[in-house]
């Protein structure tokens, strides 16, 4: 991969970070307050990008966008699994994993301010990236088009991300600010949802508007499939369509899930080619290769790190031969041990990374899905509950149990009441997305559910949010923790 510079500066926090390198992009953790700078001077600097931006220039930028989607992914993966009872970091050496995160109460400091920078300085270097585009050498109308297109869908996403972070404390959305200028106000979750909405529905204008020309720029693994902007815009309408039924779950839009169908039609969800088809999407690449990302939550079955929840191997379902869910056999392996921290027991490991054919041994290039059909179909399945298409939704759940559980169909009908209809999608979520992205913890919020979430010892937290951290809560002249709206 080639070396990047953006400069990114987060108003309210008053961060301003020379991001260095694809490698760095990727893994860099900032404070909460204060001026850091990182300076790479081999990479172009914002000034180039903005005064005179050329195409290389700009396909160089495109690399660094490509590597800040992975901000903050391995973080998030492990705190939700926390908050939402997926498992349990009990290495043992940072008391907050089984403190902090799970009993409480939340450090506007400390591990519930996390998830923040990362995805800001994403923002800011896409905001930068946006103003060179239409001043920038040797690119075609259509280029540009296709660029705004890849990079709107992008800053969409860690909108989003940001906005189910935090849920009801809202986000500051208005950070394309000078560096002189007031922190940016906060705004409520509903209206940081919308606008990811609208900003995905540009994204993918412009991506229609590029028609078939090809992206100015290398697109990396993980997109195979995706890498044009005629294909690219289908991995946009599935994004946008997640973000939809996030809306109508989240914050009750009702007219959100026409909105999703429409989406989820445009998108690239498919009934053939099952089982094998289960799996085509858009991942985060991984690499073993020393000074690239490596997969965050693989690692051998001798580690005493993650651990996967006692609920989960109780909670899965049998198959007619009465062995568990084959998602669950799959991706968990007993670790030959029972490890107990602080009253938090693990005796299986998540393995769904880790080397094929060998569970206990760990493998750093292994992909983490970002969306796939599996995730579509149940997706799907949500939306056609909601728009008086209930059989449809009962197929399309039935065709991951059974293609990805080996499971026997659903009992559920169309007359079926409606919690009994998301206890079954939830539990169908769980094991297909378990470990991938926190879907335990975002699927009991946005159901009103987070109280069923276990709790293994009395005085634990279930926790709603995350936290807004103390240097946007200083920087607008608050005490810690804070509420800014």
């Amino acid at each position: 991969m080639t070396p990047t510079t953006e400069v990114t500066r987060m108003t309210g926090s008053r961060i301003r970070v020379l991001l260095g390198s694809v490698a760095v992009a990727g893994a860099l953790s900032l404070g909460g307050c204060g001026e850091f700078d990182v300076l790479n001077t081999n990479a172009p600097t914002v000034e180039t990008l903005t005064g005179a931006p050329t195409r290389t220039i700009l396909s160089r930028a495109a690399t660094g966008i490509f590597s800040q989607a992975f901000s903050d992914i391995g973080t998030e993966i492990q705190f939700y699994a926390l908050y939402g009872r997926e498992g349990y970091n009990l290495l043992g050496n940072d008391p907050r994993e089984t403190g902090e995160q799970i009993r409480g109460p939340g450090d506007p400091t400390g591990r519930h301010s996390g998830i923040w920078n990362g995805p800001f300085a994403a923002i800011r270097t896409i905001n930068t990236y946006l103003t060179a585009l239409p001043i920038a050498s040797g690119m075609t109308e259509a280029e540009v088009k296709a660029s705004e297109g890849f990079a709107k869908t992008i800053k969409a996403w860690h909108i989003h991300r940001l906005a189910v972070r935090s849920g009801q404390l809202g986000i500051p959305l208005d950070v394309d600010r000078p560096i002189t200028a007031e922190p940016a106000p906060f705004v409520g979750f509903s209206q940081a949802m919308e606008a990811a909405s609208a900003l995905m529905n540009e994204a993918a204008a412009d991506l229609a508007a590029a028609g078939a020309t090809p992206f100015p720029f290398t697109v990396p693994p993980g997109y195979t499939g995706f890498n044009t902007p005629a294909t690219f815009v289908r991995f946009n309408r599935a994004l946008a369509a997640k973000i939809l039924v996030h809306r109508a779950t989240f914050v009750n839009c009702a007219a959100c899930w026409a909105d999703a169908s429409t989406a989820m039609n445009a998108s690239f969800v498919t009934t053939a080619g099952l089982p094998g088809a289960l799996s085509t999407g858009v991942n985060y690449a991984f690499s073993a290769t020393a000074g690239e990302p490596a997969n965050p939550v693989s690692e051998p079955l001798t580690n005493n790190r993650l651990w996967v929840h006692p609920s989960l191997l109780s909670g899965a379902q049998r198959k007619a031969n009465n062995d568990p869910d084959d998602r669950l056999t799959r991706k968990v392996t007993a670790a030959g041990r029972t490890i107990n921290l602080n009253d938090l027991i693990g005796t299986q490991k998540p393995t769904l990374y880790n080397a094929a054919g060998n569970p206990a041994a760990a493998n750093l290039g292994a992909p983490i899905p970002w969306i796939n059909n599996e995730e579509l179909l149940l997706l799907r399945a949500e939306i056609r509950w909601n728009t008086a298409a209930r059989q449809g939704a009962i197929d399309d759940i039935n065709l991951v149990r059974q293609n990805s559980g080996g499971l026997a169909a659903t009992s559920l009908t169309a007359a079926s009441a409606n919690d009994a209809f998301i206890t079954e999608l939830l539990y169908n979520r769980l094991y297909s997305l378990m470990w991938a992205q926190g879907t335990r913890w975002i699927d009991a919020r946005r159901y009103g559910r987070t109280q069923n979430l276990p709790q293994d010892r009395a005085g634990d937290t279930r926790f709603e949010n995350m936290l807004v951290p103390a240097g946007e809560c200083t920087a607008r002249g608050l005490p810690a923790p804070c509420t800014p709206l």
